[in-house]
């Protein structure tokens, strides 16, 4: 699970909690950071050196399911929202999905705009960049070890437990959640079979009930347990394991500010050099991409799609990879989607 320790031996696992604690607090301060569209090529960067640092801890990517599915939804729904609502940079409209004008001001929620998207898939990769970083603390990190070092550097104890409650809590809902469900298919009730209006309109119901249910059950055995336990007497605790700061510790202080200022100073002297870069290699494979569906002429279909379904004209191909008619325009792109969604599903069966 993507918010579970997992025992490895690796160097991760033997460094100090507090050192990827400051990692994820530089994640937080790095997202904060981005505000331009051109900031998304460092973004990449961040997001690679996170990836470098999961294989230095050897985090599975298949246990983390639950949590890219989740991310994969919410880049959808901020795209969609941000590209509705957001009226600032480009105003070039993608699609109307419905009528709804805002008097006196010309104004059109209904209408998805370039800006908007662009700016909800940068609120996006800023909460990536963050989500990026978490699994590497929460699974190299025993809740022993982490108790033990913030009460090293004298955190109070409260804080500590609230902190370290919180982590143990979302693991124990995911096993809940995953319980619950093969309850109910053991009873015939498959919440995968459903569709998505049948998920919110009545199949959440009887997985959410129980759930809640069972974490206030266990919420209320928890505060029996630290009751009997004297929880917050003032008598000074003990803890089995000594944490202390070794020489990989100092190692991995040195490589996170490294990492950090390194990324600070390509975000605001080097951003629009880098996107540059990365924005030609795009470009690359982006023809390449529209030369293969030219040579399968299937660029037929897109047209009809952009010109007779979505009333949008077709201007043809520009150079730059963000021209305001992608492939075909924007109704074919919505088509070459609807194209691919139909192999998928053809293929699946």
């Amino acid at each position: 699970m993507a918010f579970q320790y997992v025992p490895k031996d690796t160097y991760l696992d033997k460094m100090n909690p507090l050192v990827k604690l400051a990692y994820v607090g530089t994640a937080l301060i790095f997202a904060l950071l981005i505000d331009e569209i051109t900031d998304l090529s460092i973004v990449f960067l961040w997001i690679l050196v996170g990836a470098a640092w999961w294989m230095a801890g050897r985090v599975e990517l298949r246990s983390l399911g639950f949590l890219l599915s989740l991310m994969k939804w919410m880049v959808l729904f901020l795209m969609i929202v941000q590209g509705l609502t957001y009226r600032l940079g480009d105003q070039t409209v993608i699609l109307q999905l419905f009528d709804y004008p805002v008097p006196g001001t010309g104004t059109n929620y209904g209408q998805l705009t370039i800006g908007g998207v662009m700016f909800g898939f940068l609120v996006s990769t800023r909460i990536i960049a963050v989500v990026t970083v978490l699994p590497i603390f929460t699974m190299t990190t025993s809740m022993s070890r982490l108790n033990a070092a913030l009460a090293k550097i004298r955190v109070p104890q409260k804080m500590i437990f609230m902190l370290v409650t919180a982590m143990r809590f979302v693991p124990l809902v995911q096993e809940s959640w995953q319980a619950i469900i093969d309850a109910q298919k053991i009873r015939a009730f498959d919440i995968e079979k459903a569709n998505f209006y049948q998920k919110l309109r009545r199949a959440y119901v009887p997985i959410v009930t129980p759930l809640l249910l069972l974490m206030f059950r266990k919420a209320m055995d928890l505060e029996v347990a630290i009751n009997a336990r004297a929880f917050g007497a003032k008598k000074e605790r003990t803890y089995i394991e000594d944490i202390g700061f070794k020489g990989v510790d100092y190692a991995g202080f040195a490589a996170v500010f490294l990492i950090f200022f390194g990324m600070l100073y390509l975000l605001f002297y080097q951003s629009e050099p880098i996107a540059l870069f990365m924005y030609q290699w795009i470009l690359v494979g982006w023809n390449a991409f529209v030369y293969v569906i030219q040579l399968l002429q299937i660029d037929v279909l897109l047209q009809t799609f952009n010109s007779f379904l979505l009333d949008i004209p077709y201007l043809g191909i520009y150079f730059g990879f963000f021209d305001q008619n992608l492939l075909l325009g924007y109704g074919g792109v919505f088509g070459l989607v609807i194209l691919l969604f139909v192999i998928y599903k053809l293929a699946g069966r």
